[in-house]
């Protein structure tokens, strides 16, 4: 096992942020016994920040988050070769800046939900030809819009829930038709989501339209577009995570445990304490008590969507199974969604060889990249420069002056 140089970034302007903390610690833990960490937190206001205090979860447990002034602030510039190179620089003196390369091989994501886990942060780290973790852009990002997801999930025979959705203006302009288009096409009870969220913020079960006009206000906080779909009644919830990149291999299935109609934050997070607060401290069962029958199909209906949505590293795909049996894909959680450590140490993989398997298919996945071609040469310069030079002239091309 090589020891990389790994610049975990965590935090973002998401109103997952906190919840980017405590994950970013976790694998910051998990990433200390094999590499070499370097924490990069963004703050809210979007000022990209490193440090090794970063690394100590107590620099955001007591009160107030850390201040742009303590530390070194990043940036990222393109030289000649070409490269990029990210740099910190701090004060030396009152007058003097120092600006340090930081000796980057990979980068960690564990931004949650906006600016982190939907493709915009794959899409600069694309530019910027840095091996990452997780998925790329498409998978990123579609895994994260839920109705796109829905769309490709729905194109590729994959079984989902009915639904509609809207955007800002039409509830805006067409808030009664869109009323009465959900109680002819939907039965109740539905759920209520924004597009682009994450942790169940903005998440609503309804059972009646008014509650429906509530939650769709409450939705339209958090995203551009809002997804109403069907709820199953009295469901029985099972996740199972994948891991790869060309072949992919499924953990075990888990149970989450609830009393109520689905997970709220406060579920996921607010009410665990200790180290395993998080996801991996709710209540579950693991392995799933269901048949081998269905852990076999809930299990090929995960690698496919993971393959239907392109996605890579590893990921949590949630599912529902009604009373007759039959599965519905939920969701997928792409990194870091979840990580899904808990399902994996059931398969003799503790979080620290899965963050290091996780590094190893990120240099995979650049080295793909990277032997692709992306140059294309042509004639068309030249073409082009001659039609130029007839215009200037005055002539006409094609039938136009």
């Amino acid at each position: 096992m090589s020891k990389h140089n790994v610049a975990l970034i965590f935090g973002g302007c998401t109103p997952e942020h906190e919840v980017s903390i405590v994950t970013a610690h976790q694998v910051y833990l998990a990433l200390q016994e094999n590499h070499q960490v370097i924490p990069i937190y963004v703050t809210k206001n979007g000022e990209w920040l490193t440090g090794d205090a970063l690394g100590d979860l107590s620099a955001f447990t007591d009160g107030t988050l850390p201040h742009p002034s303590d530390f070194d602030k990043i940036t990222i510039e393109f030289y000649p070769e070409p490269k990029f190179v990210i740099t910190s620089r701090h004060w030396i003196s009152r007058n003097v800046q120092k600006r340090t390369a930081l000796p980057i091989d990979v980068i960690f994501p564990a931004i949650h939900g906006m600016h982190g886990e939907d493709g915009t942060l794959q899409g600069l780290l694309e530019l910027m030809n840095l091996p990452y973790v997780g998925a790329g852009v498409v998978g990123s990002a579609v895994g994260m819009d839920k109705i796109m997801m829905k769309a490709i999930l729905h194109a590729n025979a994959l079984p989902i829930l009915p639904y509609l959705y809207w955007t800002h203006h039409d509830w805006n302009t067409q808030r009664d038709e869109i009323l009465e288009k959900v109680d002819a096409t939907l039965s109740y009870p539905l759920f209520v989501k924004p597009a682009m969220s994450g942790s169940s913020i903005g998440v609503s079960h309804v059972s009646n339209q008014d509650e429906l006009y509530t939650a769709a206000e409450v939705a339209g906080q958090y995203s551009r577009r809002i997804l109403v779909e069907e709820a199953v009644k009295k469901p029985l919830e099972i996740n199972c995570a994948v891991m790869g990149l060309d072949e992919s291999t499924t953990s075990v299935c888990e149970q989450p445990v609830t009393q109520t109609n689905f997970l709220s934050f406060d579920d996921k997070y607010i009410h665990q304490e200790g180290e395993n607060s998080g996801m991996a401290g709710a209540d579950r069962k693991i392995p799933a008590p269901i048949s081998e029958e269905l852990t076999l199909h809930i299990q090929d209906l995960a690698v496919r969507t993971f393959q239907v949505l392109d996605c890579a590293g590893v990921a949590r795909i949630d599912f529902l199974v009604d009373a007759e049996h039959n599965v519905y894909v939920n969701e997928i959680n792409t990194i870091p969604g979840s990580y899904s450590y808990y399902l994996w140490t059931h398969q003799d993989i503790e979080f620290p060889k899965l963050v290091s398997e996780l590094i190893d298919l990120a240099f995979k996945a650049h080295a793909q990249k990277n032997a692709l071609t992306y140059t294309y040469t042509t004639n068309l310069l030249s073409q082009a420069g001659a039609s130029l030079a007839k215009l200037k002239k005055g002539e006409k091309i094609g039938g136009t002056a």
